[in-house]
């Protein structure tokens, strides 16, 4: 992977708001999340990472630095197409990588104690966003509708279109009228994490995101109208879900960490 970057061009996207895209709440959300479950000694070694920043704030560097020339490869990096019918034990992979490539990659770089602190701290800010976007079920998605993104969507009364992808990313996180922290308290304090959480593997994450696509594709009643209504009904059912899914990145985000970090601490989950 691509790791030769002038340090200015990274700090000018990362201080660029104009550059966010959608679903930075829910990164943050995740985040904060994943700070609640951190062992002390991970947490200092975090901080030696990041000079004090938040989890939440390296959370949502990749996108903005997606569309930097130097970091155009990233792009691929977020998401991974599989169709419904393909395994992920023989499915065509994208030769620039894709969302289960680069967990591994960053996985294994914040494993390695020789590595370079901008290298940790650029490591750290990929592994904690991307799991966060493997676990929102359209970033593992179909490649006929690019993940969603070519499903146009009316979203409640609104006259402009969306699209499915960003329903997901964002548009249902929205719903609660939440802060980032508000939210991230609530759904910490009200859910119970499962141990089979912590045995699976990144490509079980990933299995669970493509499982789920019953769920997103059901549009009923209003069937196969373009673009889809998507109506209170459809946010009711699908609203746990999401919910489900931006918990158990969390949670499983500070299992990964605690495991680098703090490999022989106590269970903090």
């Amino acid at each position: 992977m691509h790791r030769a970057i002038p340090t200015l061009f990274v700090w000018l996207a990362l201080l660029s708001s104009q550059a966010l895209s959608f679903g930075a709440d829910g990164h943050r959300i995740v985040s904060q999340i994943a700070e609640n479950h951190l062992s002390i000694k991970t947490a200092l070694a975090i901080n030696a990472i990041t000079d004090g920043d938040s989890l939440a704030k390296l959370s949502v560097w990749p996108d903005r630095i997606r569309y930097v020339s130097v970091w155009e490869q990233s792009k691929y990096w977020h998401y991974v197409s599989i169709d419904d019918k393909e395994q992920f034990k023989d499915f065509p992979r994208h030769r620039d990588g894709d969302v289960l490539t680069a967990l591994e990659y960053f996985y294994a770089e914040l494993q390695n104690p020789q590595l370079p602190k901008k290298q940790q701290w650029e490591a750290l800010a990929f592994f904690v966003h991307f799991v966060a976007d493997i676990h929102q079920p359209l970033h593992v998605g179909r490649r006929d509708d690019r993940g969603g993104n070519s499903i146009p969507v009316k979203w409640l009364k609104q006259s402009k279109s969306s699209n499915l992808h960003t329903v997901w990313d964002s548009l249902i996180i929205n719903t609660e009228n939440k802060s980032p922290e508000q939210y991230s308290e609530k759904l910490d304090r009200s859910g119970t994490a499962k141990p089979a959480w912590h045995i699976a593997d990144f490509q079980d994450w990933a299995l669970e995101s493509k499982v789920l696509r019953r769920h997103i594709y059901n549009f009923s009643p209003n069937g196969k109208r373009n673009p889809r209504l998507i109506g209170p009904a459809y946010i009711k059912r699908n609203k746990p879900i999401i919910e489900r899914r931006l918990l158990m990145a969390g949670r499983r985000l500070a299992d990964r960490l605690n495991r680098i970090f703090d490999p022989r601490g106590s269970d903090q989950q």
